[in-house]
């Protein structure tokens, strides 16, 4: 059997090494964009005066962090010595942690919705491109982040993992199509998913392109958002959507004797009108249901049961021309909504609370959504078409984190790479797409 290395000395010599050479093309994607000059002009900054760093650097600093996968803002401290991301960004030297967590702790609610307008004009020129004019989904739904501190607005609230732990509650919406965000806000651990989330879902929809009419927009809402109030406004201004509604002991009656028809193996659906709670407006609902033979033990506990049938769901829904089954399998698709948040809280680090700060943790969490749409945009025009499946863990594993060293070869700049190296072509072809990239600005 072979013997590995059993001798050898430490050498520290070396620059220009880094285990992030794939960053290099998110760092010329970002420069196509012109992506500085857009947060140059058009962010209102907190006031910073550091002499290394102006905030547009910091800000990117974060962004290119979250994008790698840091993590914390400790963790950072890895990258002072990487020898490649800090010429990326610019920067003699990579900043502190304490320097990018003050960066933070400056921010206050003007300074966060400038960013956020900022933010705004970029979704839009996205739209653009992409060919989002005429129609859209808007997915929303709410997520509990845990805390373990004394953080500003926080407060306990429903939490299945930690019970009785203070927590925020934010409200997120994506675009159904492609998965991009559209917004967030951060709010305490109590506050219901139906409060105030009208107002969150109007300015979501006003930031859709105005070739879009409201009868071209489509909501997939879950239980949270099954209010009166809601639909009576969605309903005003002829908006579709589907909203899971809450199984009260009334509809359960209605659902259990309502008449099914069977449209694929195993699966029933209904069709039926029921007046909400204390309104005598009707609306129109869809309940799907499977033999109780084909579900788990385990599935059948968390749904409603009744004889022979396990009932998955009751959707109340309007302004949608199509058939019950296919407004169900819409309501499914909903499920990236899930997937996203999951990412968002593991892949993108949300539930690490920098701060004790609220604006500071807010405009964290907005900083996040730039990180998520900019690598979104980065597979969707620059990465061929098999790639755009990739999530940000296979990005890192496969693009990002790759070995490289920087070396300056007759005035030219080239990164080695390892000769085993799976995807040699992909490097090619995303640099040349990255080319053809317009500015924002």
């Amino acid at each position: 059997m072979p013997k590995g290395l059993r001798k050898f000395t430490f050498s520290f010599g070396a620059e220009g090494l880094t285990r992030f050479g794939g960053l290099s093309l998110f760092q010329q994607f970002c420069k196509s964009l012109h992506l500085r000059h857009l947060l140059q002009l058009y962010v209102r900054w907190p006031s910073y005066d550091h002499r290394d760093y102006r905030p547009v650097d910091l800000f990117m600093t974060h962004i290119f962090a979250i994008v790698a996968g840091i993590g914390r803002i400790e963790n950072t401290q890895a990258l002072i010595y990487n020898g490649l991301v800090p010429i990326l960004l610019g920067l003699e030297t990579f900043p502190h942690r304490d320097t990018l967590r003050t960066f933070l702790w400056r921010f206050q609610k003007d300074n966060l919705r400038s960013l956020e307008s900022a933010h705004n004009r970029f979704r839009s020129e996205l739209f653009k491109r992409l060919g989002l004019l005429y129609s859209a989904t808007i997915d929303a739904d709410t997520t509990t982040i845990t805390v373990f501190g004394h953080q500003e607005s926080v407060a306990v609230g429903y939490n299945r993992k930690y019970r009785g732990k203070r927590s925020y509650a934010p409200i997120l919406s994506s675009e159904g199509r492609y998965g991009f965000s559209l917004g967030m806000e951060l709010r305490a651990g109590n506050v219901h998913s139906s409060t105030g989330a009208w107002a969150f879902l109007k300015e979501q929809m006003d930031k859709l392109p105005s070739t879009i009419a409201s009868s071209r927009i489509r909501l997939r809402l879950d239980g949270g958002f099954y209010d009166k109030a809601i639909l009576q406004k969605l309903d005003d201004q002829k908006i579709g959507y589907v909203v899971v509604a809450k199984m009260s002991k009334p509809l359960k009656k209605k659902i259990v004797s309502s008449r099914y028809r069977e449209y694929a193996p195993g699966w029933e659906v209904a069709q039926f009108t029921y007046p909400l709670a204390h309104w005598k407006k009707e609306y129109t609902f869809v309940a799907v249901r499977r033999p109780k033979a084909f579900e788990s033990e385990a599935l059948r506990k968390n749904l409603f049961t009744f004889k022979d049938h396990t009932y998955h769901r009751a959707l109340v829904t309007a302004n949608l021309p199509l058939q019950p089954e296919a407004i169900y399998r819409f309501y499914c698709r909903r499920g990236f909504q899930e997937l996203l948040l999951r990412e968002f809280k593991d892949s993108y680090h949300m539930a690490q609370i920098p701060t004790h700060g609220y604006w500071a943790n807010a405009a964290f969490m907005e900083i996040i959504l730039w990180a998520y749409d900019l690598v979104l945009a980065f597979q969707l025009l620059c990465m061929p078409k098999e790639f755009h499946h990739w999530n940000v863990a296979t990005l890192r594993r496969d693009l990002w984190a790759v070995p490289a060293e920087l070396v300056n070869h007759a005035g030219q700049n080239i990164l080695r790479l390892p000769v085993k190296y799976p995807h040699p072509a992909l490097l090619g072809n995303i640099q040349r797409a990255i080319g053809k990239v317009k500015p924002i600005l």
